[in-house]
């Protein structure tokens, strides 16, 4: 025995529901929005850095050492020692390897802000430095430095 159920709508009610579908609706294309573009702002520079290669350079016993850095507009392509002589790769034989390991993470974080994983600190921390060094060279000038 199955009865006919009768269900009472209020026109209140109906009213509420559906703002409260319309207010998900546009909060899901919202969210859609922003994943899709990655969060970027409207105030984000075209492009990140001027185009070229870029260096940096170490004095090891009064010898030259550049750290190169080429990047494109939006990405850094390489980063690499030049100049090491034959009497840097014998008194700092940490260099080319730890330049090899910081040079990987560096492209593949598209930043020279990171901490990398090493167990020699010291010898990373100055090719971070020089890395920085060139990149900062490499930067496009915000428009807005300073300016309030």
């Amino acid at each position: 025995m199955s009865g006919a159920k009768i269900f009472v709508l209020h026109k209140k009610d109906l009213v509420k529901i559906g703002a409260i579908a319309i207010g998900a609706i546009v909060l899901l294309v919202v969210l859609l929005v922003l994943l899709l573009s990655g969060g970027r702002g409207e105030y984000e520079p075209e492009s990140r850095f001027i185009p070229g290669t870029y260096s940096s350079m170490i004095l090891l016993n009064d010898e030259p050492l550049h750290v190169r850095v080429t990047v494109s507009e939006n990405e850094i392509l390489s980063v690499f020692l030049s100049d090491m002589t034959e009497q840097h790769r014998v008194f700092y034989p940490l260099f080319e390897p730890r330049m090899e390991d910081l040079a990987l993470e560096v492209l593949r974080y598209q930043s020279a802000f990171i901490t990398p994983q090493t167990d020699y600190p010291v010898t990373t921390g100055i090719l971070q430095h020089a890395v920085i060094s060139a990149l900062e060279m490499a930067h496009v000038p915000c428009c807005c430095d300073g300016a309030e």
